[in-house]
């Protein structure tokens, strides 16, 4: 089953590196694997929290997580939770696994620590990136991005990945974060920003990702669909100015804690 929007809207390996300095890894792309653009200027971009690969059983299976990938044929895939060798993942690389067997690019950034943070995987032309870690509460998980220029054919998009903090009494906590994100985006265009929010749509922290801002939700002008089996929407991409946003999806999956959110853009000069 998959929820999906139909209505366009403007949404306003082995070598690894470690970048000095940014604490963001990236993985070359053993074999080309990843799907190619069908059509000029356009991407398949998923954002996906993968709990550290562990399905909705219990059990670490990152070929789960992957498959999930290739069925969408998304070049461009923000993942939350996708640890190093986390407690969660045991001793699995679960971002290093998914860009071997996915044949795309890995760029991490570390959050509550070198084990736990965001990730981007594409199949795109990586001409910069970055990270950073949110200012964090006192009885808050330290959040953070990451972020890269990815080039799409004569233009570049920018894409960021974020997983802000949970519980409903952390409103303020999630409300810091997002004005730390957005200082840190500076309104460039040409920019998706997905992630794992952890709070429902009208909340007054999410408002402020498109109050005052060209980002507009990719949910197509319609009601965003549940990202969680117990009904809840976490999980969310928002565009800027220079972003179509032609097609919007929630597929659905047991392969983690959360549906992935599938969008399809194309992209201005």
């Amino acid at each position: 089953e998959v929820y999906k929007g139909r209505e366009p809207q403007r949404a306003g390996a082995a070598a690894l590196v470690l970048l000095a300095g940014t604490l963001v890894f990236t993985v070359a792309a053993p074999d080309g694997k990843a799907q190619a653009a069908a059509v000029p200027g356009q991407v398949r971009v998923l954002s996906y929290n993968i709990h550290d690969g562990v399905n909705q059983s219990g059990r670490l299976d990152p070929e789960g997580i992957a498959r999930v990938i290739e069925g969408q044929r998304a070049q461009v895939v923000l993942l939350q939770e996708a640890g190093r060798g986390s407690l969660m993942s045991g001793t699995t690389d679960v971002g290093v696994w998914l860009s071997r067997r996915l044949g795309m690019k890995l760029i991490w950034g570390p959050a509550a620590d070198g084990q736990f943070g965001n990730a981007i995987l594409t199949s795109l032309p990586v001409r910069k990136s970055g990270t950073g870690r949110m200012p964090r509460g006192d009885w808050s998980q330290i959040r953070g991005y990451v972020w890269a220029r990815l080039a799409v054919g004569e233009s570049t998009m920018d894409v960021w990945s974020t997983h802000l903090e949970g519980g409903d009494d952390q409103a303020g906590e999630r409300s810091r974060e997002i004005a730390a994100l957005l200082r840190a985006w500076g309104g460039a265009p040409r920019t998706l920003i997905g992630g794992d929010f952890n709070t429902d749509a009208g909340s007054p922290e999410l408002a402020a990702m498109t109050d005052g801002t060209d980002l507009r939700s990719a949910a197509l002008g319609g009601e965003p669909y549940p990202t969680r089996p117990d009904g809840a929407v976490n999980d969310w991409i928002f565009g800027s100015d220079g972003v179509l946003v032609t097609d919007y999806e929630v597929p659905k999956s047991e392969a983690s804690d959360h549906y992935p959110v599938a969008v399809t853009v194309r992209i201005g000069r």
